[in-house]
């Protein structure tokens, strides 16, 4: 196993900052050699936190090979456990059952961050009204002027891994260790997306509350005296739909309701 530790500079608008409690987050992205959670393994993983609102710090967790699956898994478990929120771009498709499947296969007791924020899922619904014809991480890094030194993809980033496993370059670790630095160093800069979305009435996004379910969704509400502070005109038809189902089985703990809307 090979790790490295990284302190950068990364200064984020106070406003965004601290909106989105961004000191509070793990932000973590990996790499595999495959889609197949069976048969590909983890061959990196890199998490980030800010240890102040300028510094950010990255650790990337590298498989030196094949065997070190199990190592890096681990090494990530003791830092991860810190945070009760984790951050990712699609992490909750991809990069978090792929952990939590490993995590079970080498026996290792893991229990996810609580809260899981997807900026893909939170900037998906309103990708084509900022302007964008894809919604992949390099398209919205782009829309925030962000120039990536990594010229990889993931893709590329297995073909280069089997390569290492057989001669070990340093240079090809580098190369792929490069790429995925810059998946989570660039996470927090993303938020800017997120925060002018939701500082913005003129958004909507394309899966939003139909009017009959957001009528019925305040009724409960109402009926059943739950206060919480959402602007649900721009809830999404899912998020409002499980709430609906959650209270109608009898339930109103707050805390709840927000976590169905942040993971919606």
């Amino acid at each position: 196993m090979f790790i490295v530790d990284n302190y950068c500079e990364l200064n984020i608008n106070e406003n965004i900052f601290d909106k989105y409690e961004m000191e509070s987050n793990a932000y973590f992205d990996i790499e595999t050699t495959g889609f197949d959670r069976d048969k590909d393994i983890i061959m990196l993983i890199s998490l980030g936190w800010f240890t102040d609102k300028n510094t950010f710090y990255i650790k990337q967790y590298y498989a030196d090979n094949i065997c070190d699956e199990i190592d890096i898994l681990k090494a990530f478990k003791e830092d991860i456990i810190k945070f009760d929120r984790w951050c990712s771009y699609n992490g909750k498709a991809f990069d978090e059952p792929f952990i939590a499947e490993k995590m079970k296969r080498h026996c290792i007791d893991f229990t996810a961050p609580k809260t899981h924020i997807d900026l893909y899922r939170l900037i998906r619904p309103y990708y084509k009204q900022i302007g964008l014809q894809r919604c992949n991480l390099k398209s919205v890094e782009k829309y925030v002027g962000i120039e990536r030194e990594d010229k990889i993809d993931g893709g590329i980033s297995v073909e280069l891994y089997n390569k290492y496993l057989e001669n070990k370059d340093e240079g090809i670790r580098k190369i792929i260790m490069l790429h995925n630095y810059e998946d989570v160093f660039n996470l927090p800069q993303i938020f800017k997306v997120l925060y002018e979305i939701d500082n913005s009435d003129n958004f909507t996004r394309e899966d939003v509350v139909t009017e009959k379910q957001l009528k019925y969704l305040k009724f409960l509400l109402s009926k059943n005296k739950i206060d919480v502070s959402v602007n649900f005109e721009k809830l999404s038809k899912k998020a409002a739909s499980k709430i609906i189902d959650y209270i109608l089985k009898g339930n109103k703990d707050t805390d709840n309701i927000y976590n169905i809307i942040k993971n919606s």
